[in-house]
């Protein structure tokens, strides 16, 4: 059967050259950007260079943070990467599933097997099939589709599989494939002998390591914090999107086929989506949604469409083929797509590092631009592990360690530019008539206008308890809905938030005024003209001048009375 194969798959990639029926989003000028022969030559799949593929010793393998930041500087680059596991897991996850997990069962959602014009009338989405299955019977399914389709059980060259996705997705009309996605879960073994099951690169325990920014979410948030299965078939796909809150994710192939996956550098996603716009949807999404319209139906996971798109526009993308046995890293900001060979089974979460957080800063930001729910509490995560580094050695090791700075300068600068916002808002509100409380609070609380979490203090009107506003809208001098000001809540730690940005502040001056010094000693500050080194003297006297008036006065603080909680209980965005 390997030869009728092979043949089957040249002589679609030539039929295609002279025939193709799929149609594209029309431009702004009324024709199309993507044409139908544009699509119809496949070669660009062999154009599309490999993401790096690593190979860690188990000494390496025993440190997944440690290694992780030794290949991030390289693999980074790429947007993904391929890590393959130098141990095996003991117990497969048919056995898992069926015998460690009792009636597990799952349903699937339905998929189109065609692009879509992405105009208003024609957008695609993933609807839920109405069916669950057991493990077995999905198999037995996914294993009759592949066999329908290659007459063969297996065995096709990936390059093969892929040229018949496109195809399919091109030709294709009223095709649909199953995919168990965002199945809650995990396939990792708890049996004390299987060796990856206990090892660190379980993806149980991955989201929380002690590195990992994660941690300190208090709830379990399935897919961020807590792993997911991806259970697939052939063509089962999953579209383009970036990760929420910018977060790393790590999948792991349990078993089963392999995946084709397609990646764009997170410092090409202003391209990306830039191009999406422009060449993918439509004029009438572009006006309704504005500029950041791509980004809200990315955000839906439903949108595919060929990566030679990117290539046209010389926006870098690069694939990797995903085995069994071998995990998939994406980094910050890095778009994504892929499919599967056939039937296999996947497991995906969430990870943070210290280098994260300016990214989650940013993604922040963009959910509070757009009203979009957050799905982690990023003020409080960010004010946790600052008061931790605060608290921490980490401090004063930061000084002679290169690689302690940078994940120490990743936590600070963040925090620094957010407590001196408080800071300065509540000593412009000192003299207010709004009264100032404080709040214990836990869960997380969201600003009713942009949804932004609110950690460190919100407005709340103390008599009707109406919904939360951060201070990032400028709303305090007016009333409430019952006609009374509002009031200005706080953490009862709050003192301690503050005096922590003072001590980063003072530590970033000291570093400041030492690298005036030393440009001032320099063997070659002595050619300089004179009025550079007069700037530096004059610098280093306002710094020194700056730190002594904090500690002398320090900044204002306020304190307060403790208010009901609002809690929010989240979970990871699910396709539509």
């Amino acid at each position: 059967m390997g030869a009728p194969n092979a043949f089957r798959c040249g002589r679609r990639g030539r039929t295609m050259a002279g025939k193709s029926s799929i149609t594209q989003p029309a431009t702004r000028h009324g024709t199309n950007k993507l044409t139908k022969n544009d699509l119809a030559d496949l070669e660009w799949t062999n154009r599309i260079p490999e993401c790096p593929t690593y190979y860690p010793s188990e000494h390496e393998f025993d440190h997944p943070s440690v290694y992780l930041q030794k290949i991030a500087p390289e693999a980074s680059k790429y947007g993904m990467c391929k890590i393959v596991s130098p141990i095996a897991a003991s117990n497969p996850p048919a056995f898992v599933l069926m015998k460690e997990k009792r009636d597990f069962k799952f349903e699937t959602n339905l998929q189109p097997l065609r692009l879509s014009k992405w105009n208003e009338k024609d957008a695609i989405t993933f609807s839920m099939s109405g069916r669950k299955y057991t493990y077995e019977e999905f198999e037995a399914l996914a294993n009759k589709t592949f066999f329908s389709r290659f007459h063969c059980s297996g065995g096709l060259p990936s390059s093969c599989v892929e040229k018949e996705f496109w195809h399919e997705m091109m030709h294709g009309k009223k095709g649909k494939v199953e995919y168990g996605i965002n199945v809650e879960g995990s396939a990792f073994s708890c049996d004390p002998d299987d060796r990856l099951g206990t090892s660190k690169w379980n993806l149980k325990n991955f989201s929380r390591l002690l590195q990992s920014p994660l941690r300190l979410v208090d709830m379990e948030i399935p897919g961020i914090t807590d792993p997911m299965l991806y259970i697939g078939m052939l063509f089962s796909m999953f579209a383009w999107h970036v990760e929420d809150h910018y977060l790393y994710s790590i999948n792991y192939n349990h078993s089963g086929a392999s995946k084709t996956w397609y990646g764009v550098p997170g410092y090409a996603a202003s391209q990306f989506e830039k191009i999406v716009l422009q060449h993918v949807y439509c004029n009438k999404i572009l006006t309704k949604h504005g500029e950041d319209g791509a980004f809200r139906f990315l955000a839906q996971k439903t949108t595919m469409f060929p990566p030679n798109v990117m290539l046209q526009h010389d926006v870098e993308v690069y694939k990797a083929v995903q085995n069994p046995g071998e995990f998939i890293i994406t980094f910050p900001r890095a778009y994504h797509a892929g499919f599967s060979h056939g039937f296999n089974c996947g497991e995906a979460v969430n990870f943070a590092n210290d280098e994260w957080f300016p990214l989650g800063a940013a993604a922040s930001r963009r959910y509070a631009l757009l009203r979009m729910m957050p799905l982690i509490p990023y003020e409080e995560i960010l004010c946790k592990e600052a008061m931790f580094v605060y608290k921490s050695s980490r401090v004063r090791s930061s000084k002679n360690k290169p690689e302690d700075k940078a994940s120490y300068n990743a936590i600070v600068q963040p925090f620094l530019h957010l407590m001196q916002f408080y800071m300065t808002y509540l000593l412009q509100q000192k003299s207010s008539r709004n009264l100032q409380r404080s709040s214990n609070t836990s869960g997380l609380v969201i600003c009713r206008i942009c949804h932004r979490d609110c950690y460190v203090a919100y407005l709340l009107c103390k008599y009707c308890f109406s919904h939360p506003i951060c201070l990032f809208h400028d709303i305090a001098p007016h009333t409430c809905i019952c006609g009374r000001f509002y009031s200005i809540f706080k953490r009862n730690d709050i003192f301690e938030l503050e005096e922590a940005a003072k001590s980063f502040q003072q530590e970033k001056n000291w570093h400041e005024e030492n690298s005036v010094r030393g440009t001032a000693n320099s063997p070659g500050a002595a050619s300089k003209p004179k009025t550079k080194i007069a700037d530096c003297i004059k610098h280093s006297v306002e710094n020194k001048t700056r730190m002594l008036h904090w500690r002398n006065y320090g900044l204002p603080s306020v304190k307060g009375t403790n208010r009901p909680e609002i809690v929010y209980n989240l979970r990871k965005r699910k396709s539509n």
